[in-house]
Formats: structure tokens, C-alpha cells, sequence
């Protein structure tokens, strides 16, 4: 970075029960980056809930429930760089925030990125044409990993695979607003061997806690584990064989863990988030929509549990794909393109 004032750079996301956590947890990790190297402001649109995920991590940020407050924080702060993570903004609100500054995505599938100058997308694969467009940062090199997710050495998994019955963990993101949580968890009672289940509920989780017991109660074949999880999810997870995932944020730290997971979608335009990953040999496509997918999920489960080499041969294929730098990554390279646009003098004052 250039001698003189420090960068400034404004992180602005969505995060709530409507929304999910990924957006957050993404941006959360970047900002972690970026603080030891700008000055930095971290802005949720969304639900009071979400400062859990912040709080005490020595990150600047701010928790508002309308963009109509996004304006004024702009004003007051002055950024040189915005960064957005979200699926759509509005478009007056976006024009004010993008005027005069450099403006970034974190997100493939922002309503605004024919806009943007930077977009950092974790995979080769895209959403259809984006040029015109932002200039494009993408591979698995950038996929956003959060510290507390660990790789599992092979040893520890092999371990893992070897129990009976089979450990198998769930994670429908941490607000999950239409209780996939238990749509899945009814699914799963349909496989015919004896599992594991793993349920993890997160921070916005708030669906009737009551519909879930009973639903273990009607699969007594099954032993099931509910756990209330934000950070130490992946204490839980890495003890795990196979995760059931929504396709989010969650695959690609499974996949940098090294633990298969079996990935279910609501609508075809977001399979392309892990197409790279299925082509790999490292996760499973379960398709779309959500409840047909299941079906696919429960036979995955009880081919899988039956033949359980193919479980350690996707943990093995890998090791090593994501190398767990995407957020440091990132960071380092807004700062430069910054650097860059500021020493031409056609960044903002």
C-alpha cells in the first residue's frame, strides 16, 4: 500500500431469518482481514440477532434494520471503497453509496453487479454472461473460510467413518426460514439403517423446538443430537462423516475440512455454487427443488453408509483444493486495486 491516510473501506450486507447468515459470516471474515490493513466499517442490514456473530471480535460495525440508514453512514464515514455482500440492494441507496468510490461484490448473485468495479467469486463457474461487467476474481482461491473450520486430518476421519452407526450432521444455515432443519431431519428417518444425526440449529433458528423432538421420537432407529451452534459448529462438525448442507457458505468449509457433503437446492439458478466442487469429486448435487431432493438424499445416505470407501475417497480428493486464504486473499488485493485507482487519483478524497 502506497505511503499516506489509510484506505477507508465500507463492508455493507444483509444478514436476518429472511436473509441467512452467509452473507455475514463472509463478510465478517473479510472484515477481520481487512481491519489489520484499512480503516474499516462493517454494516448489517437486518436483525439485532446478527451482533452475536460480531461482537467481540474487535470489528467496527454497525447493525441497522432499513438501508434508508445506509445514506447517512456513508456521509459521516466518507469511504474510499464499498464492499457489498448481499443479493440485491436499492437502487437509489446503491448509487449513493457507489458515487465517486470503488465499489466490490462478494456476491455472485448481486442484483447490482453489472455496476460494481470488483467481483471475488469462489468459483470458475458463473451465473450466465456477466459482461459488461466488474473485472472477475475467481477460483476456489477465493473461497472465504471461517478460522474456527479446521482441515480433519485422515486419520481423525477414517476414525470418524469407522463408528457405527454412521455420523451424519445437518445444516440448513444458521437462520434457515423455512425449517429445511426439519423437513430434512423427517427425510433422513426414512433411511433404512441406523444413524448418527447431528441437527445443528443457528443463531435465527425459530422454529418450533417441540416439532423437532417429535419427529425423533418417531425414528427411534436413529440416535439424534440437537445442538444449538454459532461458532462451534465445526467442533461438532469435523467429528462427522457426511454433512446434508443447502449449498451456501457451509459446502465450500466442508470441502476445505475435507468432510463429503450431500447439498440440496431450492431452485436450479444457484447449483452453479458448487458445480465446481461436484465436478471435483468432493460434494454431491442432491438437485432441486428442496422436497424432491430429499428423496435423492435419503438414497445417497443409505448407498453411502453401505459403502462407505466412497465417503473417504471424496475426503481424500479434498485435501488441499481450497487452501483456506480466500478472506486474507481478498483483502489484500482490494487494498492494491485501491492503492492503485488512489495513486491515479480516481479514487474519492
Amino acid at each position: 500500500m502506497n505511503a499516506g491516510p489509510l484506505l477507508r473501506v465500507l463492508i455493507v450486507c444483509r444478514g436476518s431469518r429472511q436473509d441467512g447468515l452467509g452473507h455475514v459470516m463472509r463478510a465478517r471474515c473479510v472484515a477481520a482481514e481487512l481491519s489489520r490493513r484499512a480503516s474499516v466499517r462493517l454494516v448489517v442490514v437486518g436483525e439485532a440477532f446478527v451482533s452475536t456473530l460480531l461482537a467481540g471480535r474487535g470489528i467496527n460495525h454497525r447493525i441497522i434494520a432499513s438501508e434508508a440508514d445506509l445514506p447517512a453512514i456513508d456521509r459521516e464515514y466518507r469511504p474510499h471503497v464499498v464492499v457489498f455482500d448481499a443479493l440485491r440492494i436499492d437502487e437509489a441507496v446503491f448509487r449513493g453509496l457507489r458515487a465517486g468510490r470503488i465499489a466490490v461484490s462478494l456476491s455472485p448473485v448481486f442484483d447490482r453487479l453489472a455496476d460494481v468495479d470488483l467481483l471475488f467469486h469462489r468459483t470458475m463457474h458463473a451465473a450466465g454472461d456477466w459482461t459488461p461487467g466488474p473485472e472477475i476474481r475467481r477460483g476456489l482461491e477465493y473461497a472465504v473460510i471461517r478460522e474456527q473450520c479446521l482441515p480433519i486430518d485422515e486419520a481423525a476421519y477414517t476414525r470418524s467413518l469407522s463408528q457405527d452407526p454412521l455420523s451424519v450432521v445437518i445444516s440448513m444455515g444458521g437462520a434457515d426460514a423455512h425449517d429445511k432443519t426439519l423437513a430434512t431431519l423427517r427425510a433422513l428417518g426414512g433411511v433404512p439403517c441406523p444413524l448418527l444425526i447431528w441437527t445443528l440449529l443457528g443463531e435465527g433458528y425459530e422454529h418450533s423446538y417441540e416439532r423437532l423432538v417429535d419427529c425423533v421420537r418417531s425414528h427411534p432407529q436413529h440416535e439424534v443430537i440437537l445442538a444449538k451452534t454459532s461458532d462451534s459448529m465445526w467442533r461438532v462438525m469435523q467429528t462427522a462423516a457426511l454433512a446434508v448442507l443447502a449449498g451456501g457458505t457451509v459446502t465450500y468449509e466442508a470441502a476445505f475440512a475435507g468432510l463429503p457433503s450431500i447439498n440440496v437446492f431450492d431452485k436450479a439458478a444457484h447449483v452453479f455454487l458448487i458445480r465446481e466442487l461436484v465436478e471435483k469429486g468432493i460434494c454431491i448435487n442432491a438437485g432441486h427443488p428442496f422436497e424432491d431432493a430429499l428423496d435423492v438424499v435419503v438414497a445417497t445416505v443409505a448407498h453411502l453408509e453401505a459403502h462407505r470407501e466412497e465417503l473417504l475417497a471424496m475426503h481424500r480428493r479434498a485435501r488441499g483444493a481450497i487452501d483456506g486464504r480466500g478472506a486474507a486473499r481478498i483483502a489484500e488485493e482490494i487494498v492494491a486495486h485501491a492503492s492503485g485507482r488512489r495513486s491515479e487519483g480516481t479514487a474519492a478524497a
